[in-house]
């Protein structure tokens, strides 16, 4: 039996519970909690969910979830106590539990809590055997098509996509000192799909689309650099395709920005990791890409660094167009360690992410994130 599978699999369907929650939540500002009391409680609620896709329901399978509930009840007996479980055998339907089955499912540690305490307790809990994987992912993508800016169902499995990575980065990024920062409001999941940041990344359910039919659609929310803006992009621990270095990937990038330029167009930057901006430099320099690097091997100059290029426009006969002849430079190359040495960036602009964590000197601006692609995929987003 594969258990990393079931317990992957596990995982992935708490969230889409999670999400569940909050979508469907009453009030926007209500805080939902993942990994604290239990694995979802509210105010309101605590839910215990177990995903048991290759067992059968038996009382001694939920036993252990049982007691935690009963002993969080004995703490707050004001909030309704729900087991959200999978079984083989049930599934989509609400089990109606009595005292002589609380007692079957305890087992032996039935005689830990009285009969008024059980009683009690019955009055406020749920026995829930909840739909299948797919059907409750549905439920997701149904709940994301009500918000008002999703207009169909390739929007929902985008948005989808964008919060089981934020949902999931709540749980990993905080240790469990912060368990108290594991938690969040409808409110803030959609001011994170509507902050202006684009996020694509490779989801959970990249089987289910098939990777021709999901590259298909993150090309179609990806937004390509505009070619009179500054776009910078900051690599990070890239997954490198045989097929495509990160200098052919680099250099692919700016022969297409560069393709039928117009004078007014703007070099390209990149912040690029210290062990691997060398073979980019080269790489560019094989293939005779002018670059601006503000001497950081020799002495860094920002100044140098982000002061424009100088450019020629194209001349028909006599006369002079608004298309690109030649220019000093095409991109702006750094090293990581100098660009985090900096106190300001003065170059404004928007940001592509790849594989690389949010930078204080990226502020406010514009931002859109790429991971877990690999070199020849993010290439195809171009």
């Amino acid at each position: 039996m594969d258990g990393g599978y079931y317990a992957i699999k596990g995982f992935e369907y708490q969230i889409d519970k999670t999400l569940l929650e909050v979508l469907t939540a009453n009030s926007e500002d209500a805080v939902i909690r993942l990994e604290q009391i239990q694995d979802i409680d509210s105010d309101a609620f605590v839910i215990q969910v177990k995903y048991k896709e290759a067992s059968k329901l038996t009382p001694s399978l939920i036993r252990k979830p049982v007691v935690q509930l009963i002993e969080e009840y004995n703490t707050n007996p004001s909030k309704e106590y729900i087991l959200y479980c999978y079984f083989a055998d049930n599934n989509g339907h609400t089990e109606n539990v009595d005292l002589d089955f609380l007692n079957k499912i305890l087992g032996s540690q039935k005689d830990n809590y009285s009969d008024n305490i059980k009683n009690n307790f019955l009055r406020n809990f749920k026995l829930c055997f909840s739909p299948e994987f797919q059907s409750q992912y549905e439920s997701v993508l149904q709940n994301l098509q009500r918000l008002p800016f999703c207009n169909s169902n390739d929007d929902a499995q985008y948005y989808y996509s964008i919060l089981v990575d934020y949902l999931r980065k709540k749980v990993v990024n905080n240790a469990p000192e912060n368990t108290s920062l594991r938690q969040v409001t409808k409110e803030e999941l959609l001011k994170h799909l509507n902050n202006g940041r684009r996020i694509v990344f490779m989801p959970a359910f990249l089987d289910y689309l098939g990777q021709q039919a999901y590259l298909k659609l993150l090309k179609s929310r990806f937004r390509k650099p505009i070619k009179n803006q500054n776009t910078i992009f900051k690599y990070g621990d890239i997954i490198i395709d045989d097929s495509c270095s990160l200098g052919s990937l680099t250099l692919q990038i700016i022969e297409k920005h560069y393709a039928k330029a117009t004078h007014d167009v703007k070099p390209l930057t990149f912040v690029i990791p210290d062990s691997k901006i060398d073979s980019v430099k080269k790489h560019l320099i094989s293939n005779d890409c002018l670059f601006n690097d503000g001497y950081e091997s020799i002495q860094f100059n920002q100044r140098l660094f982000e002061s424009p290029p100088i450019i020629n426009k194209k001349t028909i006969g006599t006369r002079t167009t608004s298309s690109l002849s030649k220019t000093s430079f095409k991109a702006r190359l750094i090293n990581e360690t100098t660009f985090n040495r900096l106190s300001e960036f003065g170059l404004q602009g928007t940001w592509i992410l790849i594989d690389s964590p949010l930078n204080h000197l990226i502020g406010e601006s514009n931002v859109q994130v790429i991971n877990q692609l690999n070199t020849q995929q993010i290439l195809k987003l171009f």
